[in-house]
């Protein structure tokens, strides 16, 4: 750091090393919608390439994403899922809470874009074990 450096400036950058702002939040709605284009209209080549879950083929548990592929593809066809039981409430929150969440946020001010790695890190290995919870018990 120089002397000339404003203290706002180290201020920005400690802030964006721990939390995700609205560039990460673009990213991720690109990645959502070219996910959602890829699933809907070439399902079939991407059920091709035939890949299978380590952790069921090694113990026989499902892992928390065993069967949304499938599910999401189904979905993007108008069907309902019918692999895994939390690939509806997945696709919910990905595909309509978070955009809708997105859209509020920078209605009320670009700050409200602004969150804490390690909550995101923290729902994040929540909603996977009770998906994996889920998947293993339910199904």
């Amino acid at each position: 750091m120089t002397a000339g450096e404003p203290n706002e400036y180290i201020a920005r950058i400690a802030m964006t090393d721990s939390y995700i702002g609205p560039r990460q939040h673009r990213l991720a709605i690109g990645g959502l919608a070219l996910a959602g284009i890829v699933l809907a209209c070439v399902p079939k080549a991407l059920l091709g390439l035939q890949y299978q879950c380590m952790l069921h083929w090694m113990t026989g548990l499902r892992c928390p994403f065993c069967g949304m592929t499938r599910d999401f593809i189904l979905m993007a066809h108008g069907a309902m899922p019918r692999n895994n039981p939390g690939s509806l409430a997945v696709a919910l929150a990905l595909y309509v809470a978070y955009p809708i969440w997105l859209v509020l946020a920078e209605l009320r001010g670009r700050s409200h874009l602004f969150v804490r790695r390690e909550g995101l890190i923290s729902g994040l290995v929540i909603v996977m074990v009770l998906l994996f919870l889920c998947n293993n018990l339910v199904s």
